[in-house]
């Protein structure tokens, strides 16, 4: 199990390109995030956001060049399963539970799979982890597919945080969510941050990521063109750029 450092960044993502034949999605991509960290990812649709997930995670693919270190060991030549067992876990855009199994389950079945525990470990785990969401009790015995969308967001994340992540990446969770929903999640993630989990936030509901971000970092054609402060980001004239195009942005 890889051990982290103070001295040096939880994750590091080093000069990472990602090739689908011609097609370049992620091109020399290069960050580092702190132990603690809320670090957030912004930028317009196609931008390589998701496809910068799924090579930190291995799922479905690596990085064609470049590397992945966490606490400075390389996990980008890992297969997905040894890499959320050292401690990286992601969830996903879409639905991704077990529709016909309960809240409980589901949360379950991620304790033993990915935080490698005991059926006693991970029923404990699974109750705590539904508790830190917040997600009724009476709802955790109905199946997945009965629960409401906000409460599939709680299912989700209390999977993710039930397999004792070092490091959670949140992959737009706010999607199909109403103001007061999103406002809700918001709380969520700083509880889940509360827990020492560091957190890093794929979202397009901008205010909530400059709310609970600390740092910011924005994609455009799969390369990095801003990172910092959230309040100095939105301001790039690169950002605005990418977002409203020349015309707008000139206004």
């Amino acid at each position: 199990m890889i051990e982290p450092d103070s001295n040096e960044p939880l994750l590091e993502v080093r000069e990472v390109t990602r090739r689908f034949g011609a097609l370049v999605a992620l091109d020399n991509v290069s960050f580092s995030i702190r132990k603690g960290e809320i670090f957030g990812i912004a930028g317009p649709n196609g931008s390589g956001k998701s496809t910068l997930f799924n090579v930190i995670t291995g799922i479905p693919f690596p990085p064609s060049e470049g590397e992945i270190l966490l606490a400075g060991q390389p996990i980008h030549r890992m297969r997905p399963h040894q890499i959320s067992r050292e401690g990286v876990l992601r969830t996903f855009q879409k639905d991704a539970e077990f529709a016909t199994l309960s809240a409980r389950e589901n949360v379950y079945a991620s304790a033993v799979y990915c935080g490698q525990m005991t059926s006693a470990q991970a029923n404990d785990a699974a109750e705590q982890a539904l508790e830190d969401v917040s997600l009724a009790a009476e709802r955790r015995a109905k199946a997945a597919s009965d629960l409401s969308v906000f409460e599939r967001k709680q299912l989700m994340i209390a999977s993710a945080i039930a397999g004792r992540p070092k490091v959670l990446l949140l992959d737009e969770p706010a999607a199909g969510l109403t103001k007061p929903e999103v406002s809700g999640l918001s709380e969520l993630i700083a509880t889940v941050h509360q827990r020492g989990i560091t957190v890093v936030l794929i979202e397009h509901v901008l205010p909530l990521l400059l709310k609970v971000s600390e740092h910011l970092m924005i994609l455009n054609h799969g390369a990095v063109i801003a990172s910092g402060k959230p309040e100095e980001v939105v301001r790039n004239p690169e950002v605005v750029e990418a977002y409203l195009g020349k015309r707008e942005a000139k206004l």
